[in-house]
């Protein structure tokens, strides 16, 4: 059986026993979901969560998927601990995708008049939020000069039955690929892939070269082909053991306001305008689940893409210093690298190299190898201990960064910071750290001087 979302939820089960729960009681898509997930989140859980009863809606929804490291590492069969590594091996390995006459998610073609994009659970998340979103699908589209596919995820508003808004990000594939479109007077044809298995998720999200397939990927991360189908109504692929998709094209020349929508980083985007989604089919599943990832600043928000621009990240930055240790997405437009300092420098062209891999990049700080990357303490005691702003801060002012920047002035258009968290001159010469001794740390059981303690 071809993985897919429904043989990962069964893997969620066996392997999680308080990893997923069933909600059987009804619930309004509008908020309510938003506040039972944010709420386990202000406990520090994140188990999946399948809606079965969502109002107002013909399918129930699950979320929650993608909200753990460790999750998404078990759906490829490695610890957390490789998860990294088992990206690389996936994109330095592709497998082509297969297309296949027929697959389960075309058990049912709503098309024509038949779209009613409202019998889908779309949520709303914050009050901020003009309208319901899809935050789940893969776009599937193919450049119209190399025959190329490529996926991306898109955020995608709901307009009605048969629209939606959708935010590009200029300069990306797809805005590219629908800009040639657009020069020519003809609308892009997409898929929307709805109910993705993690890999699909992973492989979508890889950031690299135009002429990567990104199809490609998500075989090298699974060890066998991705399945896809041709669309009913449109020149398209879509994933053949998806539980939805939506046959659509992007319209030339055409735009209507999109937004406000609650982003990663928590704050509410400014409507602008933008391009314009026609569905002219939906298929599905006979019993089609829902998925979405709940936006904003949600945890399987904030995890899901940081794993691609770390793997990213890491092959550029190792690139010109060897010794890079790790690179971790520490908060949104924020990475933080660590490394085995060979010389003084070293430093900044981590951080050059990191800023030209990754657009939306904006902070980046580097640490020595003593310093755990992910361990947002340790990180602040290194600047506090190891940096003078004169020598060790420096920033590119007015470069092109992230279009969903809060804080920036013009639209894409952003200043650029690199400190130097590292010891100077080298780790070595540096003030030694104190410590207790590690065979006394080794020897001392807490329980033998502290028994009532729990």
């Amino acid at each position: 059986m071809p993985a897919d979302l429904r043989s990962f939820l069964e893997q969620v089960q066996r392997q999680e026993p308080r990893g997923f729960y069933r909600v059987s009681r009804e619930i309004d898509p509008r908020y309510e979901m938003a506040a039972v997930v944010t709420q386990l989140e202000q406990q520090r859980r994140v188990p999946v969560l399948l809606f079965e009863r969502v109002r107002g809606a013909r399918f129930p929804a699950v979320v929650n998927c993608f909200a753990s490291r460790e999750r998404l590492a078990r759906a490829l069969g490695v610890p957390a601990a490789q998860l990294p590594a088992r990206y690389q091996e996936g994109v330095d390995h592709p497998i082509p995708p297969k297309v296949v006459e027929r697959g389960p998610v075309q058990a049912v073609v709503e098309a024509g008049d038949a779209v009613d994009l409202t019998a889908l659970p779309l949520m709303m998340y914050h009050d901020t939020d003009r309208a319901p979103y899809i935050t789940a699908g893969i776009v599937f589209a193919r450049d119209p000069e190399s025959g190329r596919c490529n996926l991306s995820y898109n955020r995608l508003m709901l307009r009605d039955r048969a629209h939606l808004g959708i935010f590009m990000t200029v300069g990306k594939h797809l805005h590219e690929i629908y800009s040639r479109m657009e020069t020519r007077g003809r609308p892009l044809p997409i898929a929307i892939a709805l109910g993705n298995h993690p890999a699909w998720a992973l492989g979508a999200l890889y950031i690299g070269p135009y002429q990567v397939e990104e199809a490609g990927i998500i075989g090298g991360l699974l060890g066998s082909p991705l399945e896809l189908v041709a669309g009913k109504t449109q020149d398209v692929l879509a994933p053949a053991h998806a539980e939805i998709v939506l046959e659509a094209e992007i319209l030339p020349h055409a735009r209507e306001e999109e937004g406000p929508f609650g982003e990663f980083h928590g704050y509410a985007t400014a409507p602008r305008p933008r391009q314009v989604v026609r569905v002219t089919a939906i298929t599905h599943r006979e019993d089609a689940i829902y998925q979405d990832v709940l936006g904003g600043s949600h945890r399987e928000h904030l995890v899901l893409p940081t794993i691609p621009m770390e793997a990213n990240l890491d092959r550029a930055v190792r690139a010109v210093v060897p010794t890079l240790r790790a690179a971790r997405m520490a908060a949104p437009f924020t990475c933080i690298l660590s490394m085995e300092k060979r010389f003084e420098g070293q430093p900044r062209s981590a951080i050059l190299a990191a800023f030209a891999a990754e657009l939306y990049l904006k902070h980046v700080i580097v640490v020595d190898e003593d310093v755990d990357p992910g361990n947002l303490g340790q990180v602040l005691w290194a600047m506090g201990t190891r940096v003078q702003a004169g020598r060790d801060v420096f920033i590119i002012p007015a470069v092109p960064g992230s279009n969903l920047d809060p804080s920036a002035e013009r639209e894409g258009i952003v200043d650029k910071l690199g400190i130097d968290a590292t010891a100077k001159p080298s780790l070595k010469e540096f003030a030694p750290r104190s410590r207790v001794p590690d065979d006394v740390m080794a020897r001392i059981r807490l329980e033998d001087y502290l028994p009532d303690l729990k």
